[in-house]
This record gives C-alpha cells, sequence and structure tokens, in this order.
C-alpha cells in the first residue's frame, strides 16, 4: 500500500503495547512475522495456523508458503482463542483467525481501525497502517539475508523485483534488529 511506512523496533514494540485486546497484537504479529498482506492475514483460520506452522495461501497468485511460528506467536493465538471461548464462540479448525465483535470474520476496515488506534494512542505520525507491518517484515529480512533480494523476494512472495524495490527503497533505513524476535 503506497504512502505507509514503515516502522522501526521501538514504534514496533508501542503499536503492540497499544493494541486494545490480544486480537490486535495477534494481528500485528502475523504481519511482522509472516509479512503477510492484509487480506492474506484475515483468511486466515484455526486450521492454518497448527501445530508450530503457518500455511499462508497467497492472495495475488504468488507462490503459497509455510512459515515456523514463534512461541511469543503461540502465546498471542492462545490468548485470541481463549478470548474467543471467554465470549462463547466456537472455536474449531474453520473457524477464522480474526473476529470481528459480533463474531464474523474482521474486515479490511475493522482491521485498519485496530492499527490506527494503536498508532494514535502511542502518539506515533505519518501513515501507518497494517501494511507498515509488511513493510517492516521486508526490511528485515532483506537485512538479515545480508541484503540478499532474492532470498528476500522468497521470504516475502513477491512476483517481481521491481515491486520489492519499492519496499525496500522506500523505508527509511535497513538497520533493524537482527531478528525477528518481537
Amino acid at each position: 500500500m503506497k504512502g505507509c511506512r514503515a516502522l522501526n523496533e521501538n514504534e514496533v514494540k508501542q503499536i503492540i503495547e497499544n493494541m486494545v485486546d490480544a486480537k490486535g497484537r495477534l494481528l500485528a504479529l502475523t504481519g511482522l512475522y509472516f509479512g503477510t498482506r492484509i487480506s492474506e492475514a484475515l483468511a486466515l483460520n484455526f486450521d492454518d495456523v497448527s501445530g508450530s506452522m503457518l500455511s499462508l495461501k497467497s492472495a495475488k497468485g504468488s507462490n503459497n508458503q509455510t512459515f515456523q511460528i514463534t512461541p511469543a506467536y503461540k502465546r498471542a493465538l492462545a490468548e485470541v482463542k481463549e478470548q474467543y471461548r471467554a465470549k462463547g464462540w466456537v472455536v474449531n479448525g474453520d473457524t477464522a483467525l480474526f473476529l470481528s465483535q459480533s463474531g464474523v470474520r474482521m474486515t479490511q476496515q475493522a482491521a485498519s481501525y485496530i492499527v490506527k488506534t494503536a498508532a494514535k494512542k502511542a502518539n506515533l505520525e505519518g501513515k501507518i497502517n497494517n501494511h507498515s507491518f509488511r513493510k517492516c517484515f521486508v526490511t528485515k529480512i532483506y537485512s538479515l539475508t545480508g541484503c540478499d533480494i532474492a532470498q528476500t523476494k522468497q521470504y516475502s512472495r513477491h512476483k517481481s523485483l521491481a515491486s520489492l524495490d519499492y519496499y525496500i527503497a522506500t523505508t527509511s533505513g535497513t538497520e533493524l534488529v537482527n531478528s525477528l524476535n518481537w
């Protein structure tokens, strides 16, 4: 999404701390750990996150990919599942990972509101939305691979180098932390 910006490590922590609930934190972590487009994140069901792996189906025709789940992500996932059950909602493999207040699959507008609200509470400036997390992911992977564009393209599931270049070229730098441990 053009115009949104990547976040630095401190801003990421501030956004996560200012999320209203576990669902917002999980939404942020899904973008940060797996570089999801918002449509990909919102399409996830609990079946897609089973055991120690997350199976991601591409929303733009690029390759599907499977990622290992980190302990932090597992904790956030368990917390969301518990919140849903506390509301009396049935949580099974077909249940959407991100549900609205009424228990139906969350919309992109609702997800954007969650992120923008957290950014506002953290007093962060600039255009920040769900795609900011994907930009953070791509920038960090680029740095962690020693600026290996081919490997970054594989992780980010971009079909073309031109679109990938936009992510890297528009960041404020590639000096983010040395791991994906948010």
